[in-house]
């Protein structure tokens, strides 16, 4: 949608190029192993108008990333198989070139070792839509 507050007018160019440098897409990375849930999540940011990539988990998302342009956010669950969403983040924050990608986290429970991630927004599932948008607007 075209009018949706941050995201529109004069508060779009503002926020992003202090966070991002160089012009970066509007893509986001879903990380989220529950396929129905991954679905949902990537319909809404599509119909929202953003570029949507997903993971199943921390090493799929890895994989993806590695060579290909850094998305302008990532959606992260925390509890995946493989690789979950602590240790995928830990390996974010050791590589360069996507150290700096901001990260909205999402739990079904509590974030117990919330310290060991960094600066990131949690939100809890199930999602309030609205809250995502929100978070999402603030980086995208």
């Amino acid at each position: 949608m075209v009018a949706n507050g941050p995201r529109s007018g004069d508060h779009e160019d503002a926020p992003r190029a202090p966070a991002r440098g160089p012009a970066r897409s509007r893509a986001i990375l879903v990380i989220e192993d529950d396929q129905g849930v991954c679905d949902a999540l990537a319909g809404v940011l599509s119909d929202e108008g953003y570029e949507v990539m997903t993971a199943r988990n921390g090493a799929e998302a890895l994989a993806r990333l590695r060579g290909a342009p850094a998305p302008a956010l990532i959606v992260l669950d925390l509890m995946m198989p493989m690789m979950d969403g602590y240790a995928f983040r830990a390996e974010q924050l050791r590589t360069p070139a996507i150290a700096d990608v901001p990260v909205v986290v999402l739990t079904a429970g509590a974030a117990p070792r919330a310290a060991e991630l960094g600066p990131v927004d949690i939100l809890k599932k199930p999602v309030n839509l609205a809250a995502l948008l929100d978070a999402v607007a603030r980086y995208v």
